[in-house]
């Protein structure tokens, strides 16, 4: 991989994971997460690991991603939000960051790296991972899929109930008003 691709890509991961983390409206947050997976899995694809970049695509760009998109569009009052940090917790906060990266910055720099000659894996064929995840890793395999099964009924009927309360407010105040 050349450095200017290298670069640039790592480029489209750091500003929207930037975004993520200062941005005030979760929603603006949640897409920019996604951009930043999607470039994770474009390292994974330019590192010639097709099937790592689709699942990372599938798996988090695509199912935890809405996940959290929908549970931010379920939160009540999302653009205004009712905690406030003081000025004190800002600066404090930004101070043990940055004595925090210069420590791991400090700890990088100093350690004697070792490297190591690069050889290519073999790799294993997707016909072999599908049948072990149908075979060896059945329960795990299910159970994650219960879990997202899980989770989008449970959006579902948060989001059923919340209509049906907003129906029933509304009707309370129109005939309150008559």
């Amino acid at each position: 991989m050349s450095p200017l691709l290298f670069y640039t890509i790592a480029l489209v991961i750091i500003v929207p994971a930037l975004a993520v983390v200062l941005s005030e409206n979760l929603f603006h947050a949640g897409l920019s997460m996604i951009v930043s997976f999607l470039g994770i899995a474009a390292i994974y694809a330019t590192l010639s690991a097709p099937f790592v970049a689709a699942m990372q695509v599938l798996v988090y760009a695509g199912a935890i991603a809405v996940i959290l998109l929908f549970a931010f569009m379920l939160t009540h009052d999302i653009m205004q939000p009712q905690l406030q940090s003081t000025k004190f917790q800002q600066t404090s906060s930004g101070i043990v960051c940055l004595v925090l990266a210069g420590f791991l910055g400090r700890v990088a720099m100093s350690s004697n790296w070792q490297v190591l000659k690069s050889q290519p894996a073999e790799g294993v064929p997707l016909g072999v991972l599908g049948k072990s995840f149908l075979t060896d890793y059945l329960v795990p395999f299910e159970l994650v899929s219960l879990l997202l099964l899980m989770t989008l009924v449970g959006a579902i009927v948060i989001a059923r109930k919340e209509e049906k309360d907003k129906a029933a407010w509304e009707n309370d105040e129109v005939g309150g008003r008559q």
